[in-house]
Order: C-alpha cells, then sequence, then structure tokens
C-alpha cells in the first residue's frame, strides 16, 4: 500500500471537511425557502378585511444576507471631470458650462443640460448596473441586489434635461449571512407602525444606506415598500422602520 498516497488523500478529505462545517456554521450555504401560495392568500384575506388593497405581486423568496459595505466618497469625480475639466477644490458644490449646470445636494448630482443624452455614457456607468424601477427611473444593483440609494432620474422640461443622478460604491458584503424578513412580515410591520394605508403599490428587497451624507458605511438589507404614494424602508432584520 502506498502510505504517502494514503496520507494526502486523507489530508484533503480531513481539509473540505472543515471547510463544509466552517461554511455550514457561518451560515454562508445558500437557503431554499419560500413563502407558500396558502401564506400568501391568507395574508391577501387579511389586507381585504382590512380595506387594504395589494396591487403587486409578492416576492415568495426568503433571504439569507448580510450588511453591504459601501462609500460615496469620490463616486462623482468622473463625472466631473468628463463635463467639466479637473476639479481644483473638492468642496465645489455647483458648476458651469455652455451646455450643462451642475449641483451637488447631499452627495445627489442635479444635472440640467441643454440636450437630450443617452444618461449611462453621460455619467459613465454601465446599464447592466441598473434596472428599471416602478416609476420609470433606475436603480443601481450590485451583485443581483437592489442599492435603493444609487438612483438615475430623467425628468423632460421646457427647454432642458434634468438628470437626477446617486450613486454609491459598494466594498463587498459582511461574512456572515442572516435571515431576513419575509416581504408578508415586512408589509404587516408596516401596517403596525405606520396607520391609515390603504393600498400597497410596490415591495421589493435591497440595500439601504439611509443616512447617504456619510463617507463610508454600512447599507442594511430592507424591503422597500410602496404605500399610497408613499415610499418605507422596513429593516430586513429587525422589522423596524427606517
Amino acid at each position: 500500500m502506498n502510505w504517502s498516497k494514503v496520507k494526502t488523500i486523507a489530508i484533503v478529505v480531513f481539509a473540505v471537511l472543515v471547510l463544509f462545517l466552517t461554511v455550514k456554521y457561518l451560515n454562508l450555504l445558500p437557503k431554499e425557502e419560500s413563502l407558500t401560495d396558502k401564506q400568501i392568500k391568507t395574508a391577501q384575506n387579511i389586507l381585504v378585511q382590512n380595506s387594504i388593497k395589494l396591487s403587486c405581486t409578492i416576492d415568495k423568496k426568503i433571504y439569507y444576507v448580510s450588511k453591504l459595505n459601501v462609500k460615496t466618497e469620490s463616486a462623482y469625480d468622473n463625472v466631473l471631470t468628463k463635463l467639466f475639466g479637473k476639479r481644483v477644490d473638492k468642496y465645489q458644490k455647483e458648476f458651469e458650462s455652455s451646455i450643462y449646470h451642475l449641483k451637488i445636494v447631499n452627495q445627489t448630482l442635479f444635472l440640467e443640460s441643454k440636450y437630450s443624452q443617452y444618461p449611462f455614457e453621460l455619467f459613465d456607468i454601465n446599464k447592466s448596473d441598473y434596472i428599471k424601477d416602478y416609476d420609470g427611473s433606475y436603480i443601481q444593483v450590485y451583485k443581483g441586489y437592489p442599492i435603493f440609494d444609487g438612483k438615475l432620474k430623467i425628468q423632460k422640461q421646457k427647454n432642458t434635461t434634468l438628470y437626477i443622478f446617486t450613486k454609491v460604491i459598494p466594498q463587498g458584503f459582511e461574512f456572515k449571512r442572516s435571515r431576513a424578513i419575509s416581504a408578508l412580515e415586512a408589509i404587516f410591520n408596516l401596517l403596525n407602525q405606520q396607520k391609515n394605508i390603504k393600498e400597497i403599490q410596490n415591495v421589493k428587497f435591497g440595500y439601504y444606506l439611509k443616512d447617504f451624507n456619510v463617507i463610508q458605511g454600512q447599507a442594511v438589507p430592507v424591503w422597500r415598500i410602496v404605500a399610497d404614494g408613499e415610499v418605507y424602508y422596513i429593516n430586513g432584520f429587525t422589522g423596524m422602520l427606517e
């Protein structure tokens, strides 16, 4: 018997076993868990009994996620350099040229242009990094998850086009994943904290930074719920309004 080969195989098997147990212990393996049709139907009946209209489909998936590290500093340097040349004063918040007028307010770009332009080329961003939102705007995505702070909205005006643009720079997820509440739990948590809601119009899972003025921070998993035209963010771990 080749004892050297046996020893090598044993070491490899032991290493694989340790890795598997570590990953399982840290809750990093994806979970296959979802709401049932019966649960959704029961929730719909409760809403109807309370005169609350549900105007959207319910995401059945139960998400196992972690917080997302992000930063906002220098998120717009490329855009400013492209449109106005090198930025001499990093505290400068307003810029103007023969074509553009730009203001930065609370880390949000308000860019007014005399010409309508392809927005993804204008801001040097990949269209594949954005998805269309319920209101026609675009939301930034990272590894399949929407980041609700990152948004691109286009407004046609009389003689100009206004682009409203916010962007975060994802720095990666935390290591350990935890179970987030379901879409139904998020809806009923919202109804418990916000009274007199009459219609649930949109429910979507993603990430929310909340304090967009920070240089760097953590975006938390949330359920974004649009109800009666208002936007609410329910923390995916605590179930509380953000």
